[in-house]
C-alpha cells in the first residue's frame, strides 16, 4: 500500500533558515521509499523458550569452614612470627616515686647485642605538660644528672613508652625524672 508522501512545502515554512538542509533530508527519505511492511510472524511477541533452572548447591557452610581455617592459620602464624619480638622478661625492675602521688616503673630488658638495654617506663600522677614540653629519664651518678635515656609527654592516666640505655648500668648510681630543660627531680628511684 502506497501512500502519496507530504509536500514539503507544506512542511516547512518558507523563511525557515534550516530549509536547504531539511529539503535535502527530505528529498533522500522520498528517493528511500517507504519502510518495509512488517512480516505476519513478528506482529506478536514469540513466547520466551522454556528453560531448566539448574539449581547450585549451597556450599555456604564450606565457604565459612575454608574462611574459619585460614583465619586459625594466619593467627596462629601471626603468634609465632610476631612473638619474636616480644619483650622477655625484665632483668631488673626499679621504681620510682614522687611528689602527689606520682610513680613509675622502669623495667629493663635484656642488654642486646649492641649494648643497648631497652627498657619499658610506666609512669602516673605527672601532670599533663603544655604541647612542646616534654619529661626526662636521666641515668645519675653521685646524685647528678649524668645521662639521659629519652624523653616522654603524658595524657593523664598510666602512660608506657619504650625507653632506651645505650650505657652500661653498672657506671650510675640511680634513675630520676625531670622536666626536660630543668635539673629538678620529679620522680626519683626509691630504695
Amino acid at each position: 500500500m502506497s501512500a502519496t508522501p507530504p509536500r514539503f512545502d507544506d512542511l516547512v515554512a518558507a523563511d525557515d533558515p534550516a530549509r536547504e538542509r531539511l529539503l535535502e533530508a527530505h528529498e533522500l527519505l522520498i528517493a528511500a521509499g517507504p519502510q518495509p511492511e512488517l512480516p505476519p510472524e513478528l506482529v506478536e511477541a514469540p513466547a520466551p523458550p522454556d528453560g531448566k533452572v539448574v539449581p547450585f548447591a549451597r556450599r555456604r557452610f564450606t565457604a565459612i569452614g575454608a574462611v574459619a581455617i585460614a583465619a586459625t592459620v594466619l593467627f596462629g602464624i601471626g603468634y609465632v612470627v610476631g612473638g619474636r619480638d616480644a619483650p622477655g622478661t625484665p632483668v631488673q625492675t626499679v621504681t620510682m616515686k614522687g611528689a602527689n602521688g606520682a610513680e613509675a616503673t622502669i623495667d629493663v630488658l635484656a642488654r642486646d647485642d649492641a649494648g643497648n638495654w631497652p627498657m619499658t617506663f610506666s609512669v602516673s600522677g605527672l601532670p599533663v605538660l603544655p604541647t612542646g614540653s616534654t619529661y626526662t629519664l636521666w641515668l645519675t651518678k653521685d646524685g647528678k644528672l649524668a645521662e639521659s635515656c629519652g624523653s616522654f609527654v603524658v595524657a593523664g592516666g598510666t602512660t608506657e613508652v619504650p625507653l632506651n640505655a645505650p650505657y652500661p648500668l653498672k657506671k650510675f648510681d640511680g634513675w630520676v625524672v625531670v622536666k626536660t630543660g630543668t635539673t629538678q627531680p620529679l620522680l626519683t628511684e626509691s630504695a
